[in-house]
């Protein structure tokens, strides 16, 4: 059933508005660092000027299946898929031969080493595995934190150190904020192990953790969770756009790093539901006409990760490990679909 606000249950939330700092610190970068933010985060950048549903993910939940991580409605089964969340990206290349980063555990005096910042400074968050934004900010985001002299910067005098530690310090904030946010609004120090990897491997991508972080706070809020932990940004976008079905629609132009950008344009004229109870009475009724399977800007012809022996394969997020079945979803790929038997 669906969830409601109740004196018996904690008000559903999400992450709803990115901090001032935030947008202050992307203005802020120089050219060279910002082609190093777009190479690692692609168009999930734009995802700044999202503004965030709660009632589209709340009324989602309800149908979430954890145990296969798809959604499951009346007579068929969706699920947002690597393909879908790197055409999002506009990271629309060859897939295939990309590296798939995970997080990478790391000690507070790692944290403190990859960014250069002495480990004197006391952090009574870094203890716990995060870290405010602020502590970030004051270090990188202030474009004159370069001159201030009590911030325990190891790298003095070197701008060019500062500014390479800059961009690393802001993918990582901006994961931590935009695609893996906390309830208490700290970022995980664990993200800067896998950034720093980002940042020196060309080919490597970050979508199967995007992935699966959407997976994990599906089933983390369907057991009863009240915050969302994954990109609800982008998991509302997608459910938007399955529902903008046109009969003998195709468009099989890229949209490459300006997706998210587009989006209105591309569900302009459909007519979207308010509020949670308007969004679970529809998606309750849903059939599998009513819906656009395969995204007409995405051209996908085969699956990027897929399995030859078993039914699904293994990725690794944040906080856990989790299956990824896409053979239960072929029809978002332009294939011939039935549900399948467990």
């Amino acid at each position: 059933m669906c969830r409601m606000n109740t004196s018996e249950n904690k008000p559903f939330t999400i992450f709803r508005e990115d901090p001032l700092q935030l947008h202050m610190w992307w203005d802020n970068l120089g050219k060279n660092s910002k082609e190093i933010v777009v190479r690692v985060l692609g168009g999930l950048i734009t995802l700044l000027n999202v503004k965030a549903r709660t009632d589209v993910i709340e009324a989602l939940i309800p149908f979430w299946d954890s145990t296969r991580n798809v959604f499951r409605f009346a007579d068929f089964e969706l699920t947002p898929t690597l393909e879908e969340v790197a055409g999002y990206a506009g990271m629309n290349g060859n897939l295939r031969s990309q590296y798939l980063l995970s997080p990478r555990p790391v000690l507070p005096h790692q944290f403190l080493d990859l960014l250069n910042i002495s480990r004197t400074v006391q952090n009574n968050d870094l203890s716990k595995g995060c870290c405010a934004l602020q502590f970030l900010y004051q270090c990188y985001g202030n474009p004159r934190g370069f001159d201030e002299p009590n911030l325990g910067l190891t790298h003095t005098g070197n701008r060019g150190k500062w500014e390479a530690r800059r961009t690393l310090a802001f993918i990582t904030a901006f994961l931590g904020i935009m695609v893996c946010p906390r309830d208490d609004k700290k970022i995980e120090i664990g993200l800067v192990g896998m950034v720093d990897v980002a940042m020196k491997r060309a080919e490597s991508i970050i979508v199967p953790l995007i992935l699966l972080e959407i997976y994990r706070a599906l089933t983390v809020c369907k057991e009863g969770g009240s915050f969302f932990q994954g990109c609800n940004l982008l998991l509302q976008l997608w459910i938007q756009e399955h529902l903008c079905h046109r009969v003998g629609y195709m468009n099989f132009g890229l949209t490459g790093l300006n997706c998210i950008e587009k989006f209105e344009k591309r569900v302009t004229g459909v007519a979207f539901h308010e509020g949670i109870g308007d969004w679970f009475i529809r998606q309750r009724s849903l059939t599998a006409d009513q819906i656009e399977w395969a995204f007409g800007w995405l051209p996908a012809t085969e699956a990027i990760c897929m399995s030859a022996k078993k039914c699904y394969v293994l990725l690794m997020g944040v906080h856990s490990i989790q299956p990824y079945a896409p053979h239960r979803v072929l029809r978002q790929l332009g294939r011939f679909q039935i549900i399948p038997h467990d």
